[in-house]
């Protein structure tokens, strides 16, 4: 016996994964090889003889499905699927398959093989994730109804507190002792209808109900205006702003509203997180067919292990006592304005206490170039 010889012999003896099976031209079952008792249950004096649609479920044998691999296999040469067969217990087992069409040297079929793998394990495997997906996806889906529902019940009593603030300041409109916490509660009232409005716009976003509003910008003007809009923050803070820009000027067809927000939010974060005193960099180049805007400032840097997740929906940063942390939703709604449009937007730190850059790409056609 030579070496191929034996280790045919072998073969379907230790060969415990996989099954081989092979039919007539109407698929009796001739030969019940490698790890087919195993597999099925059946030994080999059992099924031999019998057709093969007896591994198959009661359904898809109403449906014809053994005798449909037979027709696509004499046809095609060959059929794959993955699907549930029937061991001899009763028991369920999902399997892979190919089918092929064995021919002899005139062409006509002479019968078929059929080699299986028992893959119940990764069927289960499959069909857990893919309930855990649906059940985050209805997790989600409710989270996204409650921030909603929050929001709407939330800006009520807002509007009436900040109407019941306008009415005390014509009231007593000269009252020293008033003014501090009138001023104070301005303040909060701003801060939680930014917030509430952060909330009604990530609903929208998820919900796929902004449509943009697009038209030709200026993008050096809209820069200028999101700068203008942070001022007051820059200025308490003795920060500036450097633009640096190409020449000549870059004109883009976007929603100028959110995209004003979108760098309104990246230099708010920047100075932020961002000593007394410094300087933060907005800088724009054009590259091949899109634009990039880069943020950067010399704060306190992103934590490596957050930079995965920064642009995730409630997802904050390390605050000192003196700032308000905010929900977490500022940079979720910049990715996805940013998205809208076509473009992708990244965050780069070295870590802590070396600052960040944010860039900003968005696509554009030569022409726009003004």
């Amino acid at each position: 016996m030579t070496d191929t010889d034996l280790l045919l012999r072998l073969v379907p003896e230790q060969h415990k994964e996989h099954t081989l099976i092979l039919l007539d031209k109407k698929g009796a079952i001739v030969a019940w090889l490698m790890g087919a008792e195993k597999m099925f249950g059946y030994t080999k004096e059992t099924v031999l003889g019998q057709n093969f649609e007896l591994l198959f479920t009661p359904e898809d044998r109403a449906r014809r499905i053994p005798q449909g691999e037979l027709e696509v296999g004499s046809k095609y040469g060959r059929q794959e699927d993955d699907r549930w067969l029937v061991r001899r217990d009763g028991m369920r087992i999902w399997v892979s398959g190919v089918l092929t069409c064995l021919r002899d040297s005139a062409g006509k079929v002479a019968g078929f093989s059929k080699l299986l793998r028992d893959r119940t394990d990764l069927k289960e495997h499959m069909d857990l994730l893919r309930n855990k997906t649906r059940a985050l996806e209805a997790e989600n889906q409710q989270k996204t109804i409650m921030m909603g529902t929050l929001a709407h019940e939330l800006r009520n009593p807002l509007g009436a507190l900040a109407n019941a603030t306008q009415l005390i300041e014509i009231t007593y409109p000269q009252d020293s002792k008033l003014a501090p916490t009138m001023q104070l509660i301005k303040r909060q009232v701003r801060y939680l209808s930014t917030l509430i409005e952060d909330l009604l716009e990530s609903v929208r976003l998820q919900t796929g109900k902004v449509a943009l509003q697009t038209e030709r910008t200026d993008l050096y003007a809209l820069l200028a205006s999101a700068i203008e809009n942070v001022g007051a923050a820059l200025r308490e803070k003795h920060q500036r702003v450097e633009l640096i820009l190409p020449e000549p000027p870059i004109l883009l067809n976007i929603d100028a509203t959110r995209l004003k927000q979108v760098f309104s939010n990246l230099l708010s974060n920047a100075s932020k997180f961002s000593g007394d005193g410094t300087t933060i960099w907005v800088k724009a180049i054009t590259e091949n067919d899109e634009v990039s805007v880069r943020v950067e400032d010399q704060g306190r840097g992103i934590p490596p292990d957050l930079l995965p997740r920064l642009f995730e929906l409630f997802t904050q940063g390390e605050t000192n006592s003196q700032q308000s942390s905010g929900l977490g939703l500022g940079l979720s709604i910049v990715k996805q304005y940013v998205e809208l449009h076509g473009g992708s937007v990244q965050a780069r730190s070295e870590g802590v206490g070396r600052g960040s850059e944010f860039i900003v790409r968005l696509p554009f056609q030569k022409e726009e170039l003004g």
